[in-house]
């Protein structure tokens, strides 16, 4: 299915032992290769990273599928070690098992719903096409009104965009184009969602959803993933495309930004950029659309442990990286702010580590009146509700464990 296969042969102590990220000094031994004054070249720099964290994970993985996943019972608190564990990213193999723990199925949809939403979606496309045969129009028409226009009681309609961003979803693995291996199952999830929530509908950017889940879950487990996680107030506001939603969710973001990055922020607002033109697509995607598979995974990883605090952090990670180049004067531009924030994010940020190491810089500085801001918005969409994407209560105390869990990540580049 595409996924990488990690192999497990690491013991618990080294995989508990604080782990720092790959630095970006001269490594031991690389001097006198090189020359002590010499540059390391940057693809050896890369390699060693990747060689650093690869060794990482299947050490991790050898713990949470022999020692940790075992014994763990869904929906229980995450107990310190596995908090620790968790927000260095999880392996792949891990994923699989924890991901649908994480997220959970409060909506407790079954495979038979499943079964129920994907054949509706079939008919109404059958239908749909038969009603566009030539010679056929008049007498299909009618029918078509009687199994798909008045079965409707919302916008299912909206399903006919979803062949269109298929072809866009991680174009450059073509895993979900036409005729690719995900392509059918993706489409069929999407579809489904929209009889399932006739309500919402498809909305763009729950594609990257559905593929992100897809890469690494079953299609009725990815299925039941993308429902209950529209479900929660971190995204479904912003999928309902409530003017409310978003105003509140970009006000937060200014004043992270004013707190801790008072110059980018300046100059964002100097551009004429708005946070409505780039946060919201970061956020509805969790990150997936602007950022190298390997890269976003991490914060999924971070998002199904933490919640809607994990994408401010995030956001601001992002910011913290780029800011060496938003804050160059002869680039101070809408054009060139809006592709660092854009399209180039993809080149820009490709060390899943150093992102991390940012975001603990930020959850750092944040201080609990972020929680709250969060807490009051859940409440106001949601009632008193307020849980996040896997149905726990965000609350203070688990802010304080997202901070206080960083101890493994050493300055970025230290050694």
């Amino acid at each position: 299915r595409g996924r990488r296969r990690i192999g497990a042969t690491a013991a618990s102590t080294q995989a508990d032992a604080p782990q720092s990220p790959p630095a970006r000094s001269l490594p031991l031994g690389m001097d006198r290769l090189f020359g002590a004054a010499a540059q390391v070249p940057e693809d050896v720099r890369r390699r060693l990273r990747e060689e650093k964290r690869e060794k990482r994970l299947r050490e991790h993985q050898e713990v949470w599928l022999t020692q940790i996943l075992p014994s763990y019972q869904p929906g229980t608190k995450a107990t310190p070690r596995m908090q620790k564990l968790w927000r260095q990213g999880l392996p792949p193999k891990v994923r699989e098992v924890l991901w649908p723990m994480a997220i959970g199925n409060v909506l407790r949809i079954t495979p038979q719903l499943f079964d129920i939403h994907k054949q509706q979606a079939m008919d109404a496309r059958r239908a749909q096409a038969l009603s566009r045969a030539p010679g056929l129009r008049d007498l299909v028409t009618p029918l078509s009104d009687l199994t798909f226009t008045r079965g409707c009681h919302g916008k299912e309609s909206s399903k006919d965009c979803i062949p269109i961003d298929l072809s866009r979803t991680f174009p450059t693995l073509a895993f979900f184009h036409e005729g690719g291996p995900y392509h059918e199952d993706c489409s069929q999830i999407l579809e489904a969602y929209t009889f399932y929530r006739p309500d919402i509908g498809y909305v763009q950017g729950m594609n990257f959803l559905a593929a992100m889940l897809l890469l690494n879950l079953p299609p009725y487990d990815a299925f039941v993933g993308l429902c209950n996680m529209l479900n929660a107030p971190s995204v479904l506001g912003l999928y309902r495309l409530e003017q409310s939603a978003v105003q509140c969710r970009a006000r937060i973001f200014r004043e992270l930004c004013e707190s801790q990055l008072p110059a980018v922020g300046r100059i964002i607002d100097e551009v004429g950029l708005t946070p409505e033109m780039f946060l919201i697509e970061w956020f509805i995607t969790i990150y997936a659309k602007c950022l190298p598979i390997d890269v976003a995974s991490v914060v999924w990883d971070l998002f199904l442990l933490d919640g809607e605090v994990v994408l401010y952090c995030t956001a601001l990670a992002l910011l913290r990286i780029t800011e060496p180049v938003l804050l160059e004067e002869e680039c101070a531009s809408l054009e060139h702010v809006s592709r660092v924030l854009g399209k180039d994010l993809r080149h820009r940020v490709t060390d899943p580590d150093e992102l991390l190491w940012h975001i603990q810089e930020v959850s750092r500085r944040c201080s609990s009146q972020l929680t709250e801001a969060i807490r009051s918005i859940a409440n106001e969409e949601f009632g008193s509700r307020g849980a996040d994407g896997g149905g726990r209560t965000l609350s203070g105390d688990s802010f304080s464990g997202f901070r206080r869990t960083w101890s493994w990540l050493p300055r970025w580049g230290s050694g």
